[in-house]
C-alpha cells in the first residue's frame, strides 16, 4: 500500500522562496561577471590602467602603448584588469587588452557628446577615446550616453595650441576593432571609395590615408598592371607568330622575349614607386 504524504503549504512558499533566492543569485552573479576576453600584451608605458584604449607602438610590433589619433592604424583594444576569459601567448606581460566583448573605456566628449550606438576611435589625449565622425578605425560601439555616467573634467591642448577642457568618463564599449567608413554625401570620394582598399592602405602606411590618395595609388597600380600584362602579351604573340615564319631566327627571338619581360617589371617597378610616393607622401 502507498502512503503519499501532503506537502504543507509552509513547506512549499519556504521552497519557492529558496528556489528563486538561488536563481537571482546566479542571475546576479552573471551579470556582475566581466563579459570579455583579452590577451596579454607587453608594454614599455607605466600610464596604461583599466579602460585606456591601446595601440601597437609599430606595425608589427607585440608592444603596446596608450592610443591616440597618432596611433589609430594600429589599434588593439582596451586595457581591462578583469576579463571573462584571458587569452595566454605564453610570453611574460603587463597589460591584459579586452579584444572582444563588453568592457569600460575612458571616453571623452572632444568630438561632441557621446550617445549609446555611436563608435568609438582614439582622441588626441593618449588612451582616451571620442566619437568616430570620420572614416577611421574603431574600439567599438558605445553603449550608453556619456551624459548619463560620472565624468570628470580633464585639460588639453588642441592642435593649433590652445587649452580646452573636456568631459572624460568610464563608459561601457562592446570591443570590436575594426574600420569604420563614416556616412558620406552621395559622389564623395570616400563614398565610392571601397572600405577594404582604405583598411589596406592604412595599414600598410600605419597612418590614416585620405581617399582621394588612395583612389589614385589604385588607379595608378591597375593602370601598371594592364600595362605589364598589355606588354607581356603583345611579346610573346608577336614571338610565337615570328617563330612559326622563321623557325631558325629563334635565339634572336628568345632574346626579344627576355627583353620584353625585364621592360615589363621595369614598368612594374616603377609603378610601386609611384603608388609608394602617393600613400606615403
Amino acid at each position: 500500500m502507498k502512503i503519499r504524504q501532503k506537502l504543507s503549504p509552509t513547506y512549499i512558499a519556504a521552497a519557492l522562496i529558496t528556489y528563486c533566492g538561488v536563481i537571482g543569485f546566479a542571475f546576479t552573479v552573471a551579470s556582475a561577471a566581466p563579459s570579455a576576453i583579452s590577451q596579454p600584451y607587453q608594454t614599455a608605458a607605466s600610464d596604461i590602467t583599466e579602460g585606456t584604449l591601446v595601440s601597437f607602438t609599430a606595425a608589427k610590433s607585440g608592444l603596446v602603448t596608450p592610443a591616440s589619433t597618432s596611433n589609430t592604424a594600429t589599434l588593439v583594444g582596451i586595457a581591462a584588469d578583469s576579463p571573462l576569459v584571458e587569452l595566454s601567448t605564453g610570453k611574460q606581460s603587463t597589460v591584459q587588452v579586452a579584444v572582444s566583448g563588453t568592457v569600460n573605456a575612458f571616453v571623452s566628449d572632444i568630438n561632441g557628446p557621446v550617445k549609446a550606438g555611436d563608435k568609438i576611435t582614439t582622441s588626441p589625449i593618449s588612451g582616451i577615446g571620442m566619437k568616430a565622425t570620420t572614416t577611421s578605425e574603431i574600439a567599438g560601439t558605445a553603449q550608453a550616453d556619456l551624459s548619463s555616467i560620472k565624468t570628470i573634467t580633464k585639460s588639453f591642448t588642441t592642435s593649433n595650441g590652445q587649452a580646452a577642457a573636456v568631459q572624460v568618463g568610464l563608459l561601457p564599449i562592446t570591443v570590436n576593432v575594426s574600420y569604420y567608413s563614416a556616412p558620406t554625401s552621395e559622389g564623395s570620394i570616400a563614398s565610392i571609395l571601397p572600405p577594404f582598399l582604405q583598411s589596406i592602405a592604412n595599414t600598410l602606411t600605419g597612418k590614416q590615408v585620405s581617399p582621394l590618395r588612395v583612389l589614385l595609388g589604385t588607379c595608378a597600380l591597375l593602370l601598371g598592371f594592364i600595362a605589364v600584362t598589355v606588354m607581356l602579351y603583345i611579346a610573346i604573340r608577336s614571338q610565337i607568330i615570328s617563330i612559326g615564319r622563321n623557325p631558325l631566327a629563334e635565339s634572336a627571338i628568345r632574346k626579344g622575349l627576355v627583353d620584353a619581360i625585364v621592360a615589363a617589371i621595369g614598368v612594374l617597378l616603377i609603378t610601386v614607386g609611384v603608388v609608394y610616393g602617393v600613400l606615403f607622401s
